[in-house]
């Protein structure tokens, strides 16, 4: 935008120089022959001016007015990037509060990652609103959820997932154990994952993907992931051996934790 700007001044200014020097043309050709001047015994009257003190004045005239356009498009840079800035604020003051939470730097790389993952969790949401299958929740009784108020809004929305039939049969909320699901979202240090179609959420990292299907209860998620103040482009081994059993890259089986009814 300020390449933009600086080029209008210059070709404004380039234009009003022209014009100036056009004006000061035309003027002086329509102005009627000076009559000639009287022979007296007298010292000669100044001869004149020519038009070059008018031209002067409208090359002054010619700058003042590119010195204002200047500041005037300078006054409207500085007032459009202050409202990007105002506007962008709150957004950028959730990514980072985001990133605090994650442990992870609010850098522009990581700002755009987490716009990645919020946005997985928006279309999960909208493809649960948009279901119609209302079936019960799976896995053991036991092994409940805190309150729904006391979650986050990707642990609450992968919770129902599995109920609205939507996304492959990973998604959901996995602990180790039904105390572990108690503690989801409490304890930071808690060994979770929380999985919607695009996204996984642990203890200490969050990550994105293309939803990708089971074939024979595995698949390979082509993630990319924020972790220990860095991302990086990462292979997650996913297998299920059985509807509420999760394991990830070998490590022990997780169980799915269920919303309290």
């Amino acid at each position: 935008m300020l390449r933009t700007h600086t080029a209008l001044l210059f070709v404004t200014g380039a234009s009003l120089l022209v014009l100036a020097g056009c004006n000061d043309d035309n003027s002086t050709a329509n102005q009627p022959p000076e009559p000639p001047a009287k022979v007296e015994s007298q010292p000669s009257a100044p001869p004149p001016k020519d038009s070059t003190d008018d031209a002067l004045r409208r090359i002054t005239e010619g700058a003042d007015s590119i010195r204002q356009g200047a500041e005037q498009l300078a006054r409207d840079a500085r007032q459009h990037t202050d409202k990007l800035i105002e506007d962008a604020g709150p957004t950028l003051e959730r990514l980072r509060d985001m990133a605090r939470e994650f442990g992870v730097a609010a850098n522009q790389v990581t700002e755009r990652a987490l716009r990645d993952f919020q946005t997985g969790i928006t279309v999960l949401q909208q493809r649960v609103d948009e279901s119609r299958t209302t079936a019960p929740q799976s896995g053991d009784p036991a092994a409940l959820l805190p309150p729904s108020d006391e979650l986050r809004a990707d642990t609450r929305i992968a919770a129902k997932a599995r109920s609205a039939g939507v996304g492959p049969d990973y998604v959901g909320v996995w602990a180790a154990d039904a105390a572990a699901c108690a503690q989801v979202d409490l304890d930071p240090q808690t060994p979770i994952a929380v999985v919607t179609p695009t996204t996984i959420r642990r203890a200490d990292s969050v990550c994105n993907f293309a939803e990708t299907p089971l074939t024979d209860r595995e698949a390979t998620l082509k993630a990319t992931c924020i972790a220990d103040d860095k991302m990086e482009d990462i292979d997650i081994q996913l297998q299920m051996p059985e509807d509420n059993a999760l394991e990830l890259d070998g490590a022990a089986a997780l169980i799915r934790c269920r919303l309290p009814d």
